[in-house]
């Protein structure tokens, strides 16, 4: 099973890039106060594996230390790993898709608007308030999670299901490892 293995670690590694890119493509977006991080809209893929949960975060964290601010580094990242890990279980206890995307969108619109103003005004000396960087932080994450988010889920959803990469048959050959 050393393949499924390998297979599972490149999962991750191409999330983590994917993520990257999307915020290195335009990174006045991805930090700021009025942002829209467009790459958190991959937070949705830990509903069907952790191992997009790991590439998310690493490309989180890639990303933050790029950007040099010890601030966004630690409290950015632990915001997108509280929001994955969250989602990821609320994938394991929902099945049906509509609700499994609203609610498992709220973690990262919820903890990224709590944390991120802190890390805006602490790290970048942004001076607005703390609840109008939570309303625009939160408003970008809404966007970057219910848009983008939702637009890739249905497709993925379907390629997993066409590839047999489906959820239980994950489950099934990760308990024969």
């Amino acid at each position: 099973m050393k393949n499924f293995k390998v297979k599972k670690m490149t999962f991750s590694a191409m999330i983590a890039t994917i993520y990257f890119a999307c915020c290195f493509v335009n990174p006045s977006f991805a930090s700021g106060a009025i942002q829209c991080r467009v790459a958190e809209g991959l937070c949705l893929l830990s509903l069907f594996f952790k191992e997009a949960l790991i590439g998310v975060v690493i490309g989180c964290l890639i990303f933050n230390i790029t950007q040099g601010i010890w601030y966004d580094i630690v409290f950015g990242t632990l915001a997108t790993l509280l929001a994955c890990l969250t989602t990821y279980f609320i994938g394991r206890l929902i099945k049906k898709d509509w609700l499994r995307i609203i609610l498992g969108g709220l973690p990262a619109v919820l903890f990224n608007a709590l944390i991120i103003p802190f890390v805006l005004i602490k790290g970048y000396e942004i001076p607005d308030g703390y609840w109008y960087l939570f309303l625009t932080v939160g408003l970008g994450e809404l966007i970057a999670v219910y848009v983008v988010g939702g637009a890739i889920y249905f497709p993925l959803k379907k390629l997993f299901i066409h590839q047999g990469i489906s959820e239980d048959l994950l489950h099934k050959e990760e308990t024969n490892e």
